[in-house]
């Protein structure tokens, strides 16, 4: 009986509250904190918390001075960082836990909750639907590209080799779709990609020569690219999706009857990013996708990575929540700079394996 009241009180606690242990993994979070993280308890379970949250203040020092001195520490109107994105303002509550050495509570009184409450609902709402369609989409868009790619090999035959570029064209890139089909999940939920060494100027070139022919075919695209540059750690055709999203948005995004298009690749330093491992590695290999187009809607910059968050018409605001979920699960960094005529995406990604040893 003791048990089930505990549970219910934490169940029915009005604030997102958390519990780490000595090497502040998360324990356990209650439904309130799932819902402001946008993450499920078994998700987040035995996670470093500040993978998930960022503050502007020393977060590890405060919970060692909790902890040595066995004491509450109340903080208040400091700004937490959640996805690296949206910035809230918090009062913050740590105590230590009888019983359990080391052990934090910790209590978030979060400014406009209810905003992020609701949009998690209406997150969770869609999503819903939209993986209890994800079998049946994937069954009747799968038929439909074997026809496509059959279609496209019989074309192939009777094509002059210099022809036959579309054609294989249009053989890879209706396999990439199948195996995008095949990797369909839920936002808050990991998805397990393979990593190599790649070129990032592969990766590039391949978005680019995609996006001429399609996307951006109006568009004139310069490429400003370092030779230099060492492989990145990644998945070739999850990049390609994040640099195809990219370029999508930048030749939208322009009022032109022809627009330009800037890719461009530099080294620097002095960027890092908190792995699986809770460890900061370096994310030196950077790629700027820049347009010339109006800029960002006022006041929809801040929320640009979150899901049904668009400044275009009948936009779904899905392209970029998928990249930004895919630069994270690459260890990378994302950010956007925008302003009247231009409009900046930086992504930075981490370096190949073999080139850091």
């Amino acid at each position: 009986m003791k048990t089930d009241i505990l549970s219910s009180i934490w169940s029915s606690l009005p604030n997102p509250a958390l519990i780490v242990d000595e090497k502040n993994l998360v324990v356990n979070i209650n439904p309130m904190a799932e819902a402001f993280l946008n993450m499920s308890e078994k998700t987040i379970r035995g996670t470093d918390i500040e993978n998930n949250l960022f503050f502007d203040f020393s977060f590890s020092e405060t919970l060692t001075k909790v902890r040595t001195s066995n004491s509450k520490v109340f903080m208040s109107a400091e700004k937490v960082t959640l996805s690296r994105y949206s910035v809230f303002e918090c009062n913050l509550q740590f105590s230590p836990i009888l019983d359990f050495l080391n052990y934090v509570f910790i209590i978030l009184d979060v400014k406009d909750i209810d905003n992020r409450i609701g949009q998690y609902s209406k997150i969770n709402e869609t999503g819903t639907f939209i993986m209890g369609m994800k079998e049946m989409l994937s069954h009747e868009i799968k038929n439909p590209l074997a026809g496509i790619i059959g279609a496209a090999q019989l074309l192939s035959m009777k094509l002059s080799k210099r022809d036959t570029e579309l054609t294989d064209l249009i053989v890879e890139e209706s396999r990439r779709i199948e195996n995008l089909l095949n990797n369909v999940t839920k936002f808050d939920c990991p998805i397990v990609i393979k990593k190599n060494s790649e070129n990032i100027h592969d990766i590039l070139s391949r978005a680019k020569k995609l996006s001429s022919y399609s996307l951006a075919s109006n568009m004139t695209i310069l490429e400003v690219y370092d030779p230099s540059l060492p492989n990145v750690w990644g998945n070739f055709d999850q990049l390609l999706q994040v640099f195809l999203n990219l370029l999508k948005n930048a030749a939208e995004a322009s009022v032109k009857e022809f627009g330009v298009i800037e890719i461009r690749t530099f080294f620097e330093m002095g960027i890092r990013v908190k792995n699986s491992n809770g460890e900061n590695v370096p994310v030196p290999l950077t790629i700027e996708v820049r347009d010339d187009g109006p800029g960002f809607p006022s006041g929809i910059l801040s929320n640009a990575f979150e899901p049904f968050v668009s400044g275009k018409m009948n936009g779904t605001g899905l392209g970029l929540a998928v990249v930004s979920k895919i630069i994270n699960e690459h260890n990378g960094w994302i950010n956007i700079e925008s302003y009247f005529g231009s409009t900046v995406v930086r992504v930075s990604l981490p370096v190949a394996k073999e080139e850091i040893n």
